[in-house]
């Protein structure tokens, strides 16, 4: 609303203007040359910049519609590959995945000292992580995301992103169940779910707490 005022003010100014040189030329000139020449003036300052303002309200309305529909659209694709990486997470904790809002809440909340002691290193389908990794990178990279999402919440995918680089390499050089790797792996964990928490608070309309897994788990408890 702030850049809206700030660029139409411009066009308020010119717009007063017309207004206050009207009531000046009907009240104190006399003259009629001079008086239709101001009230045209006048009429001028009136109109054009009406034309304008109108212009700028109506393209920001429409902006801001087809703004949502791309921050549903992206958010959508995000919550997806948040909700397969909470998954291999829920996987390497030996926990169950979360359906409803309320397990997701509980896994948002676990701490590093619970993550370390439910932590069980096995094999694990590497590629599943990568893809996750790469579908997360095509999406920030997209010039439209850098226009709809905050500067936090592209830093929280960026870091996620990171994570889970580190995660794939510390997972395959693991060889210690009880030694260093393990806290290390268990930082990594920490550290994407304090980003996917980060991505939750700062969204807009379509947070993954609304993601359809969680919110039809809902329902179907309701019902």
């Amino acid at each position: 609303m702030k850049k809206l005022f700030t660029k139409i003010l411009p066009f308020l100014v010119a717009f007063l203007s017309g207004i206050i040189l009207y009531l000046l030329t009907d009240k104190f000139i006399s003259d009629e040359g001079l008086n239709n020449l101001l009230i045209n003036v006048a009429s001028g300052l009136v109109s054009i910049p009406l034309v304008f303002i109108f212009y700028d309200v109506i393209n920001k309305i429409t902006s801001r519609k087809l703004h949502n529909t791309l921050f549903e659209s992206v958010s959508v694709d995000i919550n997806n590959q948040l909700t397969l990486l909470i998954d291999f997470i829920c996987d390497l904790l030996q926990m169950k995945k979360p359906e409803t809002l309320s397990e997701l809440d509980d896994f948002l909340e676990l701490e590093n000292s619970e993550i370390y002691q439910k932590l069980q290193i096995k094999p694990i389908d590497e590629q599943v992580l990568r893809d996750i990794k790469t579908e997360l990178t095509n999406i920030i990279h997209k010039p439209s995301t850098f226009e709809i999402l905050t500067e936090k919440q592209i830093s929280s995918l960026l870091n996620i992103v990171k994570e889970i680089t580190f995660l794939i390499k510390n997972l395959n050089s693991f060889v210690d169940k009880k030694g260093k790797h393990k806290k290390i792996i268990s930082l990594n964990i920490e550290y994407i779910i304090e980003n996917i928490l980060v991505w939750i608070e700062n969204g807009k309309k379509e947070a993954l707490r609304n993601h359809g897994r969680f919110s039809m788990s809902k329902v179907n408890k309701d019902s």
